[in-house]
């Protein structure tokens, strides 16, 4: 089989290389499209995660004029006006080292409950289901070994 004879055969009156080129460029067409379809998805989700960066750089921005807000000196002390504190007395300050003696010596103090806590509690519980006798398993009878049923002694 010579050169020549590929270009001169024929197949229901076309020539195998005028076929074989068809399918090449279908085959190439089908290839470029499929790129570009699969570029424009790619682009669309750079877009949209970019869009995302921006809108969390705002986010950020936003966040710290909050806490340079929340930072101002002035406000502060306004704040601790309002609650009444005070700054802290020389009496009371401490090295770092120091405080493994103070935490040792100084009684454990509990802080009493406030009442919204105790009115939280009381809320919680008139709003708890009750419980009934099927929400408990019975208790063992004693020498009873576990997984024998009461009425049966060791065999």
């Amino acid at each position: 089989m010579s050169l020549s004879s590929i270009f001169d055969r024929r197949v229901r009156g076309f020539r195998v290389v005028e076929v074989v080129c068809l399918t090449i460029l279908l085959v190439l067409v089908l290839g470029v499209y499929l790129a570009k379809t699969f570029a424009g998805r790619e682009r669309a989700e750079i877009a949209s995660v970019e869009q995302q960066i921006e809108d969390e750089k705002i986010r950020v921005r936003l966040l710290k004029a909050e806490v340079a807000y929340l930072e101002q000196p002035r406000r502060i002390e306004m704040m601790a006006q309002q609650l009444g504190l005070a700054p802290i007395s020389p009496e009371h300050e401490t090295t770092e080292d120091a405080l493994i003696d103070v935490a040792r010596h100084a009684p454990v103090a509990h802080a009493p409950a406030s009442p919204t806590a105790a009115a939280n509690d009381e809320a919680a519980a008139s709003e708890a289901p009750e419980s009934s006798a099927d929400d408990y398993p019975a208790p063992e009878q004693a020498g009873q070994p576990a997984g024998q049923p009461s009425g049966e002694g060791p065999r």
